[in-house]
């Protein structure tokens, strides 16, 4: 193999805004000559970080795109024993499951940790929206019996699902992000981090280890991160870069990933969570609207979780507008095997309850109906022309 990924752990710099934790990835290899990436994470000033030659959160970031470009990992720092044998697990999940996308590399580190200890507590990728929500209720009001976990704090992360040069969305999702995890007693934490645009890799498939390697930057604050899950068993699709399987897997000595909710269809947690006016008014599940901080209604997600709160018993929630208008099923195109087993979980539960019939018809057409392979081509993410075509959508609904 002639291509190298070094990972070169830099000192925290405390900033106006908070702590940056960053790493240098040197590439080097044989026709290829040397490049560097900066990747970094943002957190704030009150929480202790890690030792700056921990290098277990740059692991994880790098681990797929390293596999993707066939290049070992050389990291110059430390790394938990526990980590790096699951992330020679992982390799071999995302190997059996995309072969020619992903490649087994050798991984090496400076430093080995052997024997740790984790810190007592939890903290969620929390972004506002049901999976998120779920998780954050019924750990903070002990629902979850044995599983239940000490919560702590949610971790919204700036740059995900919000882009960095949305300042303003950011600010204004935060808030109320923040409203609700104070009603539930807790705290948010919120970071920022360049993960998202540093690779050229599928969000759906790196998803998962870009939130673990923000959480266990936490590690000093809480030993254990909960992600809450998309699919439930029995609808898990892969390859998804979150699941029962992979998330567990990028666990450290000091600090556990648990896969949380996946017990439960998201029509079933939002049964649950709609017992939590306070939270619901405040849910935020949309990312495809012009608008941030807020549900725009009528995209895919948008509706989807709408038919998921009338299946639930629930018609028209306060975090909405106004009742579901059925003209906004007539144009939606399903774009991800996740998306559409969702929708497919709708209909069944639809014909399970005999709640929400009323759009069956127009659910199986969005199921069947075909996307286009040129969208991604014509309308590509965070291009001008797919934000007018945004604009234009809603102007039109």
């Amino acid at each position: 193999m002639s291509l190298i990924f070094k990972i070169i752990p830099q000192p925290t710099r405390h900033t106006e805004d908070g702590q940056l934790r960053s790493c240098l990835i040197s590439y080097t290899g044989k026709g290829v000559g040397i490049s560097e990436k900066d990747m970094w994470f943002l957190y704030p000033s009150e929480v202790t970080l890690p030792a700056d030659d921990d290098a277990d959160a740059y692991a994880l970031a790098a681990l797929l795109p390293a596999m993707m470009a066939r290049a070992d990992l050389i990291i110059q720092g430390s790394v938990s024993h526990e980590l790096l044998a699951n992330l020679t697990e992982l390799q071999l999940a995302w190997h059996k499951w995309c072969p020619s996308l992903y490649h087994l590399v050798n991984m090496q580190a400076h430093t080995v940790r052997e024997t740790e200890s984790r810190m007592s507590g939890a903290v969620v990728a929390f972004s506002g929206g049901v999976d998120a929500q779920f998780t954050a209720y019924r750990h903070a009001k002990e629902r979850a019996g044995y599983v239940t976990q000490n919560l702590l704090a949610g971790v919204f992360v700036h740059g995900f699902d919000i882009p960095l040069s949305d300042t303003n969305g950011f600010i204004g999702a935060a808030r109320m992000a923040n409203e609700v995890l104070n009603d539930l007693g807790l705290r948010l934490f919120p970071v920022k981090t360049n993960l998202r645009g540093l690779w050229d890799i599928n969000w759906e498939h790196y998803c998962g280890t870009a939130i673990s390697s923000v959480l266990c930057g936490l590690k000093k604050y809480a030993g254990t991160g909960l992600i809450g899950s998309g699919e439930p068993y029995d609808s898990l699709v892969f390859p998804w870069g979150s699941n029962p399987i992979s998330d567990t897997l990028c666990s450290s000595g000091d600090f556990r990933i648990l896969h949380d909710g996946a017990g439960f269809s998201r029509s079933e947690k939002i049964r649950d969570i709609s017992k939590w006016s306070y939270g619901t008014a405040r849910l935020r599940v949309c990312w495809a609207g012009e608008l941030n901080d807020r549900n725009c209604g009528c995209c895919e997600k948008c509706v989807r979780t709408r038919l998921n709160f009338i299946i639930a018993g629930v018609n028209s929630p306060d975090c909405f507008s106004g009742e579901l208008n059925r003209h906004y099923l007539s144009s939606i195109v399903l774009r991800s095997e996740a998306a559409k087993a969702e929708w497919r979980l709708i209909r069944d539960e639809m014909i399970k309850t005999q709640i929400g019939v009323e759009f069956l018809e127009q659910v199986q057409k969005v199921i069947d109906r075909k996307a286009s392979p040129r969208f991604g081509l014509l309308l590509p993410l965070g291009s001008n022309r797919r934000a007018w075509a945004k604009r234009a959508v809603h102007w039109w609904k």
